[in-house]
């Protein structure tokens, strides 16, 4: 096991493969995380001409979620926006509450940058709570005092949903999260296992490849140990991610260890695919420049195309239907069956077609000679 021992310890001697190896897929989640759950701080304006209960509690909602600046008459609104001092200013008039008891249309008068939808979240809340108010006083048919008992009653259970399993009691932003991030642990996987299969080329180039042939050693235990010391790399890379990643950042690969050994399972069915496919980028490539092309060529249309980088629902429905070919987007998928709890027997059809697809590639790697590389 000579050549797989020495493999390993040439694939760690590259500072550039512990960077795609743990570097960057960890600080590409850290930043994915906390942009994800960063709260945004909305700059808000608002004048309250009306200044009754109802205005009063309405501007208290929006104190607790957004920077709220109270505005007087004097001030120049319109300049506080083009100025980007604000993001977004309200004007509840005189007799706002009183119109909306006597059952008028009302409104909050907005004022914003017409080419923005920067502070559009804001809008919508703001005439929601009001569209809620409405409906209250139609039903209060103007008596005030049960207005305002409706309005109490209604912000007590106020509620916000959340998309969970009904077998499992998984949230749906969880999964996305985690999913999302198993894309950048694929991108970093991609990367390395390039790198680590491209020392078969880096042997053929030096001479090394012709001096081993000419030892008892055989081809086959060549390329088995070649490819056996990646897929032991990609799977100390999953292990130490997959550990160390839900320490660092609000995320989640499973509620349960067995959830997490098979996630683990679905990292280690798209290694064996990267394996593949470095392999096959090593056996036919002339020179070093050919095979980082062809890594750069097939690795990143790869991501791209199965998701990894954004939603494959954002693409044009032509994309998606080639993204189905793709070992990332099975790769996405069975991580994703896992992650709702589903199980791995859920997710036997993208593992096959991940383990199949790594097959037939070595199998049409092997069957052709490649040329000698020089």
């Amino acid at each position: 096991m000579t050549i797989l021992s020495n493999s390993i310890k040439r694939i760690f001697r590259k500072r550039t493969n512990i960077l795609f190896m743990l570097v960057i897929p960890i600080l590409m989640n850290l930043f994915l995380i906390s942009a994800a759950t960063k709260d945004v701080k909305y700059n808000l304006g608002i004048l309250d001409q009306d200044s009754t209960p109802f205005t009063k509690e309405l501007v208290s909602k929006m104190q607790e979620k957004y920077n709220v600046t109270l505005l007087t008459p004097s001030d120049d609104v319109k300049g506080l926006i083009v100025n980007k001092k604000l993001d977004i200013a309200f004007t509840f008039q005189s007799g706002f509450t009183a119109d909306m008891l006597e059952g008028k249309d009302v409104a909050a008068i907005s004022y914003a940058l017409e080419a923005s939808n920067v502070a559009r979240p804001v809008q919508v809340y703001v005439s929601s709570y009001i569209s809620s108010a409405k409906q209250i006083a139609t039903s209060a048919k103007g008596n005030e005092d049960v207005f305002y008992k409706g309005l109490e009653a209604y912000n007590k259970n106020a509620f916000a949903v959340e998309y969970k399993s009904f077998s499992t009691g998984v949230s749906e932003k969880d999964v996305n999260n985690a999913v999302t991030s198993l894309g950048y642990i694929a991108f970093g996987m991609l990367f390395l296992i390039s790198f680590s299969t491209s020392l078969i080329l880096e042997d053929k180039l030096t001479g090394v490849y012709d001096r081993i042939t000419a030892t008892p050693l055989t081809r086959s235990s060549y390329f088995s140990q070649h490819m056996l010391a990646s897929f032991l790399v990609a799977a100390i890379q999953v292990l130490l991610l997959i550990s160390s990643l839900p320490k660092l950042v609000d995320i989640s690969y499973g509620s349960t260890s067995n959830q997490q050994l098979e996630v683990i399972a679905v990292c280690l069915a798209l290694a064996l695919a990267c394996v593949a496919i470095g392999v096959a980028i090593s056996r036919f490539s002339k020179s070093a420049l050919m095979a980082s092309s062809l890594t750069a060529l097939i690795n990143i249309p790869m991501l791209m195309l199965g998701g990894c980088f954004w939603p494959r629902e954002i693409m044009p429905d032509f994309m998606q239907r080639i993204s189905d070919f793709m070992p990332t987007t099975w790769f996405l998928q069975a991580g994703e069956t896992v992650l709702y709890g589903k199980g791995l027997n859920a997710a036997i059809p993208e593992l096959s077609y991940l383990i199949g697809f790594a097959a037939l590639l070595l199998i049409v790697t092997f069957a052709f000679k490649s040329e000698k590389v020089r």
